[in-house]
């Protein structure tokens, strides 16, 4: 998991998608900045409790 440079400061809005790869098969959870549009992270999977963690 990758995590913010120091000096960056944290988005007031976050956008939350799944993105499907391998023809369905794999899926990642997406975590966007939404006002910046830029990606804040990305989860190996869309887990629940990856989500919460």
């Amino acid at each position: 998991m990758r995590s913010l440079p120091t000096q960056a400061r944290a988005p007031r809005v976050l956008g939350v998608d799944e993105s499907a790869s391998r023809r369905g098969r794999t899926y990642t959870t997406l975590f966007v900045g939404f006002e910046a549009g830029q990606e804040v992270d990305v989860l190996p999977d869309r887990t629940p409790e990856s989500f919460a963690a």
